[in-house]
């Protein structure tokens, strides 16, 4: 349901004392608002990779993947009940290091990545690769690493798509974690500031951390997540080849047969040869039906 967040929560005094015992990078400056000398703290905290405090504006910012902060990994989608159990946790921990009392209805987002996973089986790459062909309205399509991540997006919001196995692998994550990613097609949507102020205007995190927030943005990309027709041409049959020169072979002689007919390609050809292509169109690739990708909104309840 959601990934990484950052959030920011104002008017937090922290201690002197306190600040003193953090191990943190500290920046000082001058405040050009206020004339103040400023120090912001830069420090990790127990499960929170990122955490600022600026000492003159008292703004504290956090911010992490929730399922990461949460299960030690980010495949899990989280329910409802896991949001609630991150607000408590996220709570806890600050309390603990910094003395601090912040409820949730404090926090403000800056940032919010919306995720989830399809499970697509062998199909992912051929997935990908229609996913590539396609346009969303108002974005360009860009594609990284032949074809493993695809992305929409415009200057101020983008929906990625990509192998989630391949991701782990390349993270070196523990071998049940990449087992677990198999097959999964990870889609990952950053809304623009302006869907999220349409939503909720002071961008409030006990607001847009919900199954309402996650309805509202999905419900916009799933009418492009339908594949209409068939596709003849998927990864799947590829890898099923001796090699891609077999594949190159088969579309070739399929081709030039379609356009000059079966008769003058017997005359073109030594009668081994001709034989020979024949027997490889047994291998020609069928048309097959991309399923449209789906959401489960019941499972996040």
């Amino acid at each position: 349901m959601f990934d990484t967040v950052r959030l920011k929560a104002e008017n937090i005094l922290v201690e002197s004392i306190v600040l003193e015992t953090l191990e943190a990078k500290v920046t000082t400056y001058l405040d050009k608002n206020s004339g103040a000398v400023t120090d912001v703290y830069t420090f990790t905290c127990n499960q929170i990779p990122f955490v600022k405090y600026n000492s003159t504006t008292f703004v504290l910012e956090v911010e992490l993947s929730i399922p990461k902060f949460l299960f030690g990994e980010n495949i899990t989608l989280l329910t409802t009940k896991d949001v609630d159990a991150f607000f408590t946790l996220l709570s806890h921990q600050l309390r603990n290091v910094l003395r601090v009392d912040i409820d949730r209805s404090e926090w403000k987002v800056k940032r919010i990545d919306v995720c989830w996973n399809f499970n697509t089986g062998k199909k992912i790459r051929d997935y990908l690769f229609q996913l590539s062909l396609m346009k969303y309205p108002r974005r360009d399509t860009v594609t990284y690493n032949q074809t493993e991540t695809v992305v929409w997006q415009n200057k101020s919001s983008r929906v990625m798509f990509y192998d989630k196995e391949k991701e782990r692998r390349k993270k070196d994550a523990p071998s049940d974690v990449i087992e677990r990613a198999k097959g999964l097609l990870r889609m990952e949507i950053s809304p623009s500031d302006h869907e999220i102020r349409e939503y909720s205007m002071d961008k409030r995190a006990n607001h847009l951390l919900t199954k309402e927030f996650f309805v509202f943005v999905t419900r916009k990309i799933s009418p492009h997540l339908v594949f209409s027709g068939t596709h003849e041409l998927t990864i799947e049959w590829l890898q099923s080849l001796k090699s891609v020169q077999e594949a190159e072979t088969i579309i070739g002689f399929t081709s030039l047969s379609k356009a000059f007919g079966d008769a003058t390609m017997k005359q073109i050809y030594s009668q081994g040869t001709f034989s020979n292509r024949l027997k490889l169109l047994e291998k020609s690739p069928q048309a097959t039906a991309l399923s449209s990708l789906e959401i489960s909104y019941s499972a996040i309840n």
